[in-house]
């Protein structure tokens, strides 16, 4: 499976970085899948997919083995074994709610991004639900754009924006809690 994977990608160098994260990460990946979706074959899918979605985007990450690089895959796969759970009842038949509304700036927020700001806002992040933790990480931390979150979690760019505006909501409501943005 993994020659398949290495064709998605161009760069020789990225093609062995792929393959030291696949021999790394593979099996925490179909853990974190399982402990999603609680059946094996689903959970292999899932991974498969996670897969292709970091072969898809090896520039962001800059080295195989570390936490940053752990995390990142985690979020990955974790939300896209989300997708294929959704994906699963949607064949069922189940209905899904989609909620649409206008992304909003928290402009002080922007102001605490140094020094013990930024070690408050990530504690904060750490805390919440990972639905709106996962967004916000690959937002602030890892520094990618809607439609980029939005393709590495399975989720429409509206759903990417939703989650944003939500978990920014709650992150800036404990800023406030913390005495930011009191000026």
């Amino acid at each position: 499976m993994i020659g398949f994977y290495l064709t998605l990608i161009d760069k020789t160098a990225d093609k062995s970085r792929f393959e030291r994260i696949y021999y790394e990460y593979k099996d925490m990946m179909f853990k974190a899948a399982m402990s999603v979706l609680h059946n094996a074959a689903l959970a292999e899918e899932a991974v498969q997919d996670s897969f292709i979605k970091i072969a898809g985007h090896m520039g962001d990450l800059s080295e195989t083995v570390c936490g940053r690089t752990a995390s990142y895959i985690l979020i990955i796969t974790k939300n896209t074994a989300v997708d294929v759970l959704r994906k699963e009842k949607r064949e069922r038949s189940y209905p899904q709610n989609e909620e649409n509304t206008e992304d909003v700036l928290f402009p002080y927020v922007e102001d605490v991004f140094s020094g013990k700001g930024m070690a408050d806002i990530i504690d904060i992040i750490n805390e919440m639900d990972s639905i709106y933790k996962d967004v916000l990480k690959l937002k602030y931390i890892y520094e990618r754009n809607v439609q980029e979150i939005s393709e590495l979690l399975s989720i429409s760019p509206k759903a990417a924006e939703m989650r944003l505006y939500r978990g920014r909501k709650i992150l800036k409501s404990k800023l406030e809690e913390m005495g930011y943005g009191n000026k």
